[in-house]
């Protein structure tokens, strides 16, 4: 059936039809009344009690009860249009007071009542009770508020896109990091802005979270105004319709590129830190507050054949000092400095200096250690060669005067025994003894005399092995007495060096006289040269006598420290000055009950012999 003939039945059925009119009335949420011209009340339904709370009884004896005393006139200047020249209401929106005194909003649509003549006798007025939506519209102007507050007053660039990334809204922060108003940055093409090697990643974020709609993070470069590149941190969130589908992105973005600047600056700055601390000599670690080693820097593997300073390899003598020290620092979380020696991989001793420094945070706590730790077995060693040259120029000081005061005395003495030996025959073995301790004083003396300040030394080129030959030559009755070997294995052709004769004579003497000495019968003594590669020439004498003891070695050059029960200490110090004084070296190693070792060095004479 359609709408027409449904109409029709209905007007030829005019008590059913005024039945469907009463039904809706009382079944409708709106409250409905009915007015005379009068502004009396002649019908009201049941949903008008349930909003208002007022009875018809109660509107009846008060007919405006329901209207706050302040708006009554307004309410008789609104509808008198409706009364009086038939005029609509419509989407009025005005407060009403229940029958506890509560307000309620309410929308009003009022229309006029005609009789069968078309004569105004009434109005009708509907009303729906609008506080709820009113409540939520204030709340939604709250809250757009509030977040307008936010937007336009936060320092982040808060902007929204449609899914092809054009851009819809921008905040005005974004003049402040890009140069651009807002309406300017509206007009410009996103992609247009962006570095180009950061187009492809926001492209991929895209269609990732239009994928997953979840939202992602990112870092990228956007061209300022005065065409610079301003790094961003964003994060992009998803704008979901109620079906669940992406509208659009809101973009929250950071500028950090002060901070992208300072971790580069950062960078740069760990990059020299770190390049020099592996490639200094020095050895740099870092240990935490437990004093574990956390960072070591190359030196160590280079120099001490392992990765970090080792507590095992330490010296036993110096292991508690440098505990102490140590742990001094980690709990008073003060410098400190410890000189210990350390045992490399292959043996050899060497004088370390560690400088333990605490590194505090901008927080003042420590939560970590520096030490930096330096090779100075070399300084030792100059320490000590200074000592030494200290000590023998004081004693050739010392020396050069003795030695003036005693030769002439000696001389005399030698001169007037040689003289009345011939009436002392028959106590020539008196006479002997006197002359040979004579001939001692004088040998202690020219030696003391090697030891005075040096001279200007006059050099000459001549060959090294005739040198040595001399040498042997002068022994040669001490070596067939006491059936010693001396053999010799020279480098061939002969070797040239810059000497004066009678000194390097007198040192390969020393030093050979000294394996003699160490030597029991039937003994051997070995010579050798070999040329070695920086123009310098080895000489290495060796024998099988007894040895000295490793803690001994250190020992020897010392002035008038001596191994042997006649000996001076003089022997070796003279040698070890005249081998300097030709600008050569010389260095004693040993063992017990298998021999004595000494090589010297002695740089090549480019000139020829003349």
């Amino acid at each position: 059936m359609d709408k027409d003939t449904l109409r029709t039945n209905l007007s030829n059925e005019p008590i059913y039809l005024k039945e469907l009119l009463q039904s809706l009335v009382e079944t409708t949420t709106d409250a409905i009344s009915i007015r005379d011209m009068q502004g009396n009340i002649l019908l009201i339904n049941h949903a008008f009690e349930q909003i208002y709370g007022w009875t018809y009884q109660d509107l009846l004896q008060d007919p405006y009860c329901l209207v706050p005393e302040h708006l009554i006139n307004e309410t008789k200047e609104v509808f008198h249009p409706v009364k009086f020249f038939g005029e609509k209401l419509s989407d009025y929106e005005t407060v009403r007071m229940r029958k506890d005194g509560t307000l309620v909003q309410v929308c009003l649509t009022g229309a006029p009542i005609r009789d069968s003549a078309g004569k105004i006798v009434g109005t009708s007025v509907i009303a729906r009770d609008i506080t709820g939506r009113k409540a939520a519209e204030t709340a939604l102007l709250e809250s757009e508020a509030k977040y307008r507050i936010l937007v336009e007053n936060t320092n982040d660039i808060i902007s929204t896109y449609d899914l092809d990334l054009q851009k819809i809204f921008v905040s005005s922060s974004v003049e402040l990091h890009l140069g651009y108003t807002p309406d300017e940055y509206l007009q410009t093409d996103t992609l247009d802005m962006v570095h180009p090697d950061d187009i492809n990643e926001i492209l991929n974020l895209r269609q990732s979270i239009s994928i997953h709609k979840k939202t992602v993070q990112l870092e990228y470069r956007v061209k300022h105004k005065n065409l610079s590149w301003v790094y961003f941190e964003s994060r992009c969130v998803p704008i979901l319709s109620e079906n669940a589908e992406i509208e659009g992105f809101l973009v929250v973005s950071r500028n950090i590129t002060e901070r992208k600047h300072s971790e580069e600056a950062l960078r740069k700055s760990e990059e020299q830190y770190r390049f020099i601390a592996e490639n200094t000599v020095d050895f740099i670690s870092v240990m935490d507050k437990n004093g574990d080693t956390t960072y070591s820097s190359p030196s160590h593997v280079k120099k001490l054949g392992t990765d970090r300073i080792r507590f095992e390899n330490i010296h036993p003598d110096d292991a508690s000092l440098v505990c102490e020290r140590y742990s001094y620092m980690l709990q008073s979380k003060t410098p400190v400095i410890c000189i210990y020696r350390y045992k490399l991989e292959d043996g050899t001793w060497i004088h370390l200096e560690s400088r333990g420094m605490p590194f505090f945070n901008m927080d003042g706590e420590c939560p970590y250690f520096f030490n930096v730790t330096r090779d100075i077995t070399e300084r030792r060693q100059n320490e000590e060669l200074l000592r030494k040259t200290e000590k023998l120029t004081i004693i050739g000081e010392l020396a050069a005067s003795i030695a003036h005061e005693i030769r002439n005395p000696l001389t005399s003495l030698k001169g007037f025994i040689q003289f009345l030996q011939p009436a002392l025959s028959e106590n020539s073995l008196y006479t002997d003894v006197m002359l040979s301790e004579l001939d001692r004083i004088n040998f202690i003396v020219s030696e003391l005399l090697v030891l005075a300040k040096p001279q200007n030394l006059d050099m000459k080129p001549m060959l090294l092995h005739g040198i040595i030959e001399n040498v042997i030559e002068l022994l040669q009755p001490e070596l067939s007495s006491r059936n010693i070997i001396i053999s010799t294995n020279f480098t061939n052709p002969p070797v040239t060096i810059n000497s004066v004769e009678n000194q390097l004579k007198q040192a390969f003497f020393n030093i050979i006289k000294n394996s003699l000495e160490a030597i029991s019968a039937n003994g051997e003594i070995g010579i050798q040269t070999k040329l070695l590669s920086d123009n310098e020439v080895l000489i290495r004498l060796s024998d099988n006598g007894c040895g000295i003891s490793q803690e001994l070695l250190p020992r020897l050059g010392e002035p008038f420290y001596t191994t042997k029960e006649k000996g001076t200490g003089l022997g070796l110090l003279v040698s070890n000055k005249i081998i300097k004084d030709h600008q050569g070296s010389i260095n004693i190693t040993s063992e017990i009950k298998k021999g004595t070792i000494v090589d010297i060095t002695l740089p090549i004479s480019g000139c020829p012999i003349p």
